[in-house]
């Protein structure tokens, strides 16, 4: 379920309109937050934390329709061309990730303390 609504990308995305394939996006985009999230605790339930999942999501569909890679096939990608079709990918060091995050969402779930990370001790 997308922590935001089309509404509530139309209103970031004003004056543009919010895309047809929205709802999509939205739910694309929730899941990255989540992805983001793994391991992290937070409360649902707290306004503020829905409010930042709402903020975060509708970042990271512009982000994508900014990027135009709903997708993500394209994130690792260092140049492309049309026509002929010449695509160069990135080389990532070890370890590392294309970026599927854009970063002001990084940015906003670490600086609204979701990014919060406790260690487990058992024993």
């Amino acid at each position: 379920m997308p922590y935001a609504t089309v509404p509530d990308l139309a209103a970031w995305l004003a004056p543009e309109p919010a895309p047809p394939n929205a709802v999509r996006l939205l739910t694309l985009a929730s899941q990255r937050v989540d992805r983001a999230l793994l391991g992290a605790w937070y409360d649902t339930a707290d306004a503020d934390v829905v409010e930042v999942l709402r903020q975060a999501t509708v970042q990271q569909v512009h982000w994508m329709l900014e990027r135009g890679d709903e997708t993500e096939a394209q994130s690792d990608l260092a140049s492309q061309s049309t026509g002929q079709r010449s695509y160069s990918k990135r080389p990532l060091r070890d370890g590392e990730q294309p970026q599927k995050l854009a970063a002001s969402v990084g940015d906003l779930l670490r600086t609204c303390g979701l990014f919060r990370f406790d260690p487990l001790v058992v024993g």
